[in-house]
């Protein structure tokens, strides 16, 4: 079954954007947390984080709203799970998580640190604040929200849509084309940078775009705990971790480029691995029992998601004034800017109503 968020014929083309909201509210609290560590900011009482984490997110939000998309689109992880039914009769969406890549290797994201419980608070609020607003707010159970944002991408640009996909996460780089490029948040500072096929080449030379993935299969993508060689650091500034797992020894970002380059794709790789010059490369490779090809399956997007999972059309993403002017939003915002400070949720207000002012203007 072919993904069903296609474009109607009335709306052929547009700009979309696609953002990965965990990262969005997972860079402001870590940005709340480094101004109350530098003291740039008063004492946070109990409630007071995730409501700043909750406003920093969404300011974040009305920044890119300020790009004037004719689409806009935030999904998130599903807060349920998924289980392998043969496995556990009934255990399927209590793990919250789990995906169908954690039946392909269970140890998936072992390695990352647990989420703080700010965030999931945060993310209570955040949700239904987007809504609130107009935004289409997508979770789909038993698949990450990488997938989700990769079919609704690629099916977009198959309509002649422009895509923007907001998400630091390098994993997106597969699916690079002439109207999918990245916008990604600079590691210090509230900007961001655009990146396409054109940054793509100026980096990764004669790559293609979906090789990517055969060189993630072969560094491994360390913070996912997925079996490779790869040293990764997360904008050191707020949120200092840097992930480190060893896997095909002799092979990291430069030698697999170079790999891939030659032989193509893994398969290929694994099938002429004789053929390898390099001695810790090919020692590595000698040594593979099958972490490579069960590497790529797990860092490999899904952009084909079937129409009951993605039961949109792209006339659902459009970005237009919610019919209460505004009421419940405000009401919201109004209710959690108690527990900080009693005005903050007027700016917020205000360059709402700008928005929505900039949408009665296009033409």
């Amino acid at each position: 079954s072919q993904p069903q968020a296609q474009s109607s014929s009335t709306l052929s083309k547009g700009r979309i954007l696609l953002v990965d909201g965990s990262a969005v509210i997972f860079r402001a609290y870590y940005k709340v947390m480094a101004k109350a560590h530098h003291n740039l900011i008063p004492e946070l009482e109990s409630e007071a984080d995730w409501v700043l984490t909750v406003f920093t997110a969404f300011t974040t939000i009305l920044g890119l709203l300020d790009l004037s998309p004719s689409h806009f689109a935030v999904v998130f992880d599903h807060k349920g799970g998924f289980a392998d039914e043969q496995r556990c009769k009934t255990c399927v969406f209590i793990f919250t998580g789990l995906t169908f890549r954690h039946t392909m290797f269970p140890e998936y994201k072992k390695n990352r640190p647990p989420t703080p419980d700010t965030i999931y608070q945060g993310l209570d609020h955040l949700r239904p604040a987007l809504v609130a607003m107009g935004i289409k707010v997508i979770e789909v159970p038993g698949v990450e929200a990488d997938d989700v944002i990769a079919t609704l991408a690629v099916s977009a640009a198959t309509s002649e849509m422009k895509v923007r996909i907001v998400s630091p996460d390098k994993d997106f780089f597969q699916i690079l084309s002439p109207d999918i490029r990245l916008l990604r948040f600079v590691p210090k500072g509230a900007g961001m940078v655009s990146f396409g096929m054109e940054e793509f080449s100026a980096r990764f030379g004669s790559l293609e775009p979906a090789q990517f993935v055969d060189v993630l299969s072969l560094i491994g993508d360390t913070c996912d705990n997925i079996p490779g060689k790869y040293y990764h650091t997360i904008d050191s500034r707020l949120r200092s971790i840097t992930c480190n797992i060893a896997g095909i020894p002799g092979i990291g970002e430069k030698t697999a480029i170079e790999l891939i380059t030659k032989f193509g794709s893994v398969e290929n790789l694994l099938q002429q691995r004789d053929k390898v010059t390099t001695k810790r490369a090919l020692k590595g490779l000698l040594a593979d029992k099958g972490e490579a090809l069960l590497s790529k399956r797990l860092v490999a997007l899904r952009a084909d998601l079937p129409s009951y999972m993605l039961p949109f059309t792209m006339d659902d993403f459009i970005w237009r004034k919610v019919h209460d002017d505004g009421q419940r939003l405000f009401q919201l915002l109004k209710a959690m800017s108690s527990f900080v400070d009693g005005e903050i949720h007027v700016e917020l207000q205000d360059r709402i109503l700008g928005l929505w002012k900039k949408l009665e203007t296009k033409p």
